[in-house]
């Protein structure tokens, strides 16, 4: 850990790192020890079963990204973000392009919620500290609502084997890892820089010691 310093109550952390280092995880042991959690995932699925972000998406992206009710043929249940996903995560010039189709119609939608939950939260007297877990923390704008920016730093290696766990292919890895910022550029937002290379019981100790300086 580096560049612990006491911080005001409540505080809000965004969460960062590369591709598989652990974020989620982080966010859950920080969770258990007390803190709150706004993850910005959860309420992107919330806003892709939206009807007015459905039809946009629709437009932009055909009707395949669609998952249909296997009982009603016809009837929409949701946006299957895998089929999303393979269309805009790469670094060729259509992902990309089609990435920012995408952020442009969630994010800012997202944000607003977040930021009505973050407004929400301050006001609680019992609130002593916000974790921001957000994919796209730096890329998507949120840096300007955290107080500390805890960035998680584990080697490439470890972070190749937990992608695998998690049905990744190699390739799949790579494009996600390559539709977003640098590790160095990443780092040089963060506050604070917590090392996850071993086991969940040492993260524990290391992330209970960043809740202690707090």
């Amino acid at each position: 850990m580096t560049n612990a310093q006491p911080l005001k109550s409540p505080v809000v952390v965004g969460v960062v790192g590369g591709i598989a280092s652990g974020k989620s995880q982080v966010t859950r042991i920080l969770g258990a020890m007390g803190a709150t959690i706004i993850s910005a995932d959860e309420i992107a699925h919330r806003v892709l079963l939206e009807p007015d972000v459905i039809d946009r998406l629709v437009e932009i992206f055909g009707k395949n990204i669609l998952i249909e009710d296997g009982d009603h043929p016809g009837l929409i249940q949701a946006i299957d973000r895998k089929k999303l996903a393979s269309l805009v995560f790469g670094d060729s010039e259509d992902s990309q392009s089609m990435r920012k189709k995408l952020e442009a119609i969630v994010h800012p939608r997202i944000r607003q919620i977040a930021k009505s939950e973050l407004d929400t939260l301050r006001r609680e007297p019992k609130t002593d500290m916000i974790v921001l877990d957000a994919p796209l923390l730096i890329e998507g704008g949120w840096l300007p609502y955290c107080d500390r920016v805890l960035y998680v730093d584990s080697p490439d290696a470890v972070r190749r084997q937990r992608a695998i766990e998690r049905d990744w292919s190699a390739q799949e890895w790579l494009d996600r890892e390559s539709a977003q910022l640098s590790l160095s550029e990443k780092k040089k937002h963060a506050t604070d820089v917590l090392v996850n290379d071993g086991t969940i019981e040492e993260l524990t100790k290391r992330l209970s010691g960043y809740m202690v300086s707090r």
